[in-house]
């Protein structure tokens, strides 16, 4: 369902981006594309709890039973990915400077992110993650979840003169590392007691991250191969250490 609906939301963009479509029309359009996997949410959601369904989804932002330092960890996690991936590239000969005085844009980037990135995070998470977690183990969760995000954002690399195209180089890679990176998403939500708050966050760090720490470097056409590199690094402790089963060692 996210798929029909985020793909006929995001075909008037592509369409655009060649003149195949009028660009005024275009924002609307894109706007209901990044909610289509809430959209999605709230309809599976009602079909199968009743009417408390939308309640049940959005429950999940204040969900309890967890050290609030996982929300720390939710912001300080993708700075230190973002850092490592960094640190690779320079080991292997890359320059990299940023103006130090960058750093202070991250805390309001990171509120945007995080208004723009919960709508996903409705859908992919909340929805169907717990869902998907009733019949499969968390690690094959994580992969279901992370093969239709990458299809999900197939539009941004289909669009003409892509940013993400020219950042990650390969949409087959992008898909990878995605499904890889869904694995700490999974481990985040399930020792969170299912917080949507908390990925929520996570995925707005990560974006925010990525923007003052790439884009800003000046190495966000380089860098992806050292951040797929330290994303798997990441998945594969979290899989050995927490097991697949939950990913994490409190009950789901």
């Amino acid at each position: 369902m996210v798929l029909l609906i985020g793909g006929l939301a995001y075909a008037p963009w592509v369409l655009a981006s060649y003149d195949m479509f009028p660009s005024e029309l275009v924002f609307v359009f894109v706007i209901v594309g990044g909610v289509s996997p809430t959209i999605a949410g709230l309809i599976a959601a009602r079909l199968e709890y009743g009417k408390g369904g939308v309640k049940r989804l959005f429950d999940q932002f204040t969900r309890k039973g967890f050290s609030k330092l996982w929300f720390l960890a939710a912001v300080l996690l993708p700075l230190a990915l973002a850092a490592f991936a960094i640190l690779l590239w320079s080991i292997a000969g890359g320059i990299y400077a940023l103006d130090l005085m960058k750093l202070a844009e991250f805390p309001p980037l990171l509120i945007a992110s995080f208004l723009m990135n919960m709508w996903e995070e409705i859908g992919w998470r909340g929805y169907a993650l717990p869902t998907l977690q009733k019949k499969h183990n968390a690690l094959v969760s994580s992969t279901i979840i992370g093969v239709f995000w990458a299809l999900w954002h197939w539009p941004h690399f289909a669009v003409k003169d892509s940013v993400m195209a020219v950042g990650y180089h390969n949409y087959l890679w992008f898909a990878i590392f995605l499904s890889l990176y869904s694995i700490s998403y999974t481990w985040l939500y399930n020792c969170t007691n299912g917080s949507l708050f908390a990925v929520s966050l996570y995925h707005a760090s990560t974006n925010a991250a990525g923007t003052i720490l790439f884009i800003e470097g000046n190495v966000s056409h380089n860098i992806f191969p050292f951040y797929f590199l330290t994303v798997a690094i990441l998945a594969t402790v979290l899989v050995f250490v927490f097991k697949p089963d939950s990913l994490c060692r409190r009950a789901r």
